[in-house]
């Protein structure tokens, strides 16, 4: 089965160092686009075009798989409801603008609680949103449809670590809320200190293809491995026991990339992901809460998103929630 990621949260994916190595890493990764971009691509920055061309992104519509997901609405409001506290300056600070084809019925709902409204400009076709309300559904509808494209699953995955915050629970006084953890496996990920071309950086992705693979699992085993230990001394332990071991095929992607003929210097990033017992966890938790009318606030996303496919055929996998690489200084020796 491959690795999949969804990148979020814009259409236009960024041409960086950082997005090189997420190209590189992954089998395949999706972009969330509206269906009137596929239908123009002009619409896309030519960055995104030649990817799309290069077959290195994957343009995933949202209106294709979310229509029929009776919950995905009404459990994101849920969630809404039940975690989120108005800001002091909230018409202060510039809105966000997203889609209604991303929002789907989402948008009416927060026009109604005045957490978004509709730019006549636009045509119809945009909301403006709260900027916390956005950068929160954002993750939410990545993690959503990444589970529903395709029998090879999706998984969120950001250049900034602070989009990750809405996976993370922050009570701190449900002990379930330990489900789920963040952890960073720091400087094991080389990769380009600046963006390649889309054909050369195809290129060498075909050429390694084996090696990039096995070593990407390799990380993600690690990482699953280290999310489930609860004691913070035992798991900091396992984490650079798990660095260590890894960096004989570190240096060797390294040098494979130093070899390259105009391609910029190698630079090592950081892994993190959002983990844990997810799956098995959140289940549980949503159970009870489902069973007794509780509220699964202070959880995280967790909740909203498995509440989102209640009733519905697909089974969500226990694997981790989202996915961020993290810039670093280090560079690799010339």
């Amino acid at each position: 089965m491959k690795s999949c990621a969804i990148y979020y949260p814009y259409i236009n994916v960024p041409r960086n160092s950082w997005f090189s190595k997420i190209l590189l890493y992954w089998d395949e990764v999706g972009a969330i686009v509206p269906s009137e971009y596929i239908e123009d691509p002009q619409r896309l920055g030519p960055y995104m075009r030649e990817l799309v061309k290069e077959q290195l992104v994957t343009q995933l519509v949202p209106g294709m798989y979310l229509w029929n997901l009776r919950n995905f609405a009404t459990a994101f409001i849920q969630h809404i409801d039940n975690n989120y506290r108005p800001h002091p300056f909230l018409y202060r600070i510039p809105w966000v603008k997203i889609h209604m084809e991303k929002l789907q019925d989402v948008g009416d709902m927060l026009v109604e609680k005045q957490l978004a409204r509709r730019n006549p400009l636009d045509g119809g076709a945009w909301y403006e949103v709260e900027p916390r309300i956005a950068n929160i559904f954002m993750a939410y509808l990545a993690a959503v449809l990444g589970q529903t494209v395709s029998q090879d699953r999706f998984y969120p995955i950001t250049d900034n670590e602070r989009l990750l915050n809405p996976f993370i629970p922050h009570s701190k006084f449900n002990k379930e809320a330990n489900f789920v953890r963040k952890v960073v496996l720091e400087g094991v990920l080389p990769s380009p200190a600046r963006a390649v071309e889309p054909g050369q950086l195809a290129d060498f992705k075909s050429k390694y293809s084996k090696e990039l693979k096995a070593f990407r699992r390799e990380v993600e085993g690690r990482v699953a491995e280290i999310a489930i230990i609860e004691d913070d001394g035992a798991r900091i332990f396992r984490l650079n026991q798990a660095k260590s071991s890894m960096q004989e095929i570190v240096e060797e992607l390294s040098s494979r990339m130093t070899e390259e003929k105009k391609w910029p210097k190698v630079t090592f990033s950081d892994f993190c992901a959002i983990g844990g017992s997810v799956a098995s966890g959140y289940k549980a938790i949503l159970d009870n809460d489902l069973k007794f009318g509780l509220v699964a606030a202070g959880f995280g996303l967790a909740p909203a998103i498995f509440n989102a496919f209640k009733d519905s055929d697909i089974q969500l996998e226990d694997k981790p929630l989202a996915y961020a690489a993290l810039a670093r200084r280090r560079f690799a020796d010339a």
